[in-house]
């Protein structure tokens, strides 16, 4: 046993998950060290820094494709980040879909990501790799699939600047997924309560950074699904009604409406609201919150 292993081991260090462990939380994996969270999209790139303290901090965005913004861009990130440690949101290039039928074998979940025609059979496509999340209660699922021409391009172009990938979303997708386990807890809480009151009928809205995909749920059904990358741009969120008006009539009266953005303060609440007068609406959005989601998970 060397100076360093019995120094691990007197500081628990023995006993984190190695930083490259997905299966751990982004804190478990760098415990005050700086890190650097990134979400790409088609022609445009922002970045935040994650400080030794957990803290966010300020937004860069920038115009232009990683690949070609990658080598100008090192020096700096590269000093935002110990030992060039990166997350990634990639919003372009992906599909979400709801499926049903599905197989639900045991750790399909996780299966599906290193063999993916063992969970969807010929639904599988080569170059695409997939995420998967099971509706417990019926049996639809949602899907992620991502071009991974795109990702190993984006690896690549970053592994070329000096910095470490240690883990690669979808921002939308995982935002969907947090919204979905609100809407879960708050079933539970109601089936706890007593009162034989149900969750009713939702329409859940994610925006984020001009990508929009939005579920309908009847209490324990999801029932469709919109998705579209890079549909609005700064100020102009009409296109997002074209999206939304088919699962609006859908739902039918007496629907509330929870709204996650990728940043709180955008003005997009207030536009949605006027599109639905009469729909009781959340907003769910927290200060940072694509990055909050990025650094916590």
């Amino acid at each position: 046993m060397t100076l360093k292993d019995v120094k691990d081991v007197l500081t628990y260090a023995a006993f984190r998950p190695e930083p490259d462990d997905p299966t751990a939380t982004w804190p478990k994996r760098f415990p005050k060290q700086r890190t650097l969270l990134m979400n790409v999209n088609r022609d445009s790139l922002s970045w935040v820094e994650v400080e030794k303290n957990g803290m966010v901090g300020e937004i860069n965005t920038i115009d232009g494709d990683v690949k070609e913004l990658a080598p100008d861009m090192a020096s700096e990130w590269k000093n935002m980040a110990d030992e060039g440690w990166c997350a990634l949101s990639l919003n372009h290039r992906y599909m979400i879909t709801l499926e049903s039928n599905l197989t639900r074998k045991q750790g399909s979940e996780e299966l599906i990501r290193t063999n993916p025609r063992a969970v969807l059979g010929a639904k599988a496509e080569k170059g695409k790799r997939y995420a998967v999340e099971h509706n417990p209660r019926s049996n639809s699922s949602i899907l992620l699939s991502m071009d991974e021409e795109m990702i190993k391009s984006v690896e690549g172009a970053l592994s070329g600047a000096g910095m470490n990938v240690g883990r690669i979303a979808c921002g939308p997708y995982a935002m969907l997924m947090d919204c979905i386990d609100q809407v879960e807890t708050a079933r539970v809480q109601l089936e706890k309560n007593g009162s034989g009151e149900s969750i009713g009928k939702l329409i859940i809205v994610v925006c984020c950074r001009g990508s929009i995909c939005a579920l309908t749920i009847h209490d324990d059904n999801w029932k469709e699904l919109r998705s579209r990358s890079g549909l609005y741009k700064d100020n102009d969120y009409e296109p997002i009604v074209k999206v939304l008006k088919p699962l609006i009539e859908h739902v039918g009266d007496g629907a509330q409406m929870i709204f996650m953005g990728d940043e709180a303060n955008t003005g997009l609440p207030e536009f949605l609201q006027q599109v639905v007068p009469g729909m009781r609406f959340s907003d769910v959005t927290q200060p940072n919150q694509l990055w909050k989601l990025l650094s916590e998970k």
